[in-house]
C-alpha cells in the first residue's frame, strides 16, 4: 500500500525529445537515483496543472508530483509492503 509523504524535494533531470526526464531526487539527506519511470500522468487540481511521475529506485516505488504553476516538486507517496 502507498504511504503518504507529501514533502517538498529537489529533482535533477534532463530533457529528451522536449520532455523532462527526472534522473534523481533528494529527499531529506538521501539522494535517490531513479532507475525506471513507470508512468507519467497530467492532471488539474482546480486551475493548477500538475504532473505525476511513478518511479522505481532499486526495490522502492515512489510517486513524485510536479506543480507546473509554482514549479515545486513533492514526494507524494512511497510504496510500503
Amino acid at each position: 500500500m502507498y504511504q503518504k509523504i507529501d514533502q517538498q524535494i529537489w529533482v535533477a533531470g534532463c530533457y529528451q525529445h522536449s520532455h523532462f526526464k527526472p534522473l534523481k531526487f533528494r529527499w531529506g539527506k538521501r539522494e535517490i537515483k531513479i532507475d525506471t519511470i513507470n508512468l507519467i500522468s497530467d492532471f488539474r487540481d482546480g486551475m493548477i496543472k500538475k504532473r505525476y511521475y511513478s518511479v522505481t529506485a532499486g526495490r522502492d516505488l515512489f510517486r513524485l508530483e510536479f506543480n507546473r504553476e509554482s514549479e515545486i516538486w513533492s514526494l507524494k507517496e512511497i510504496w510500503v509492503e
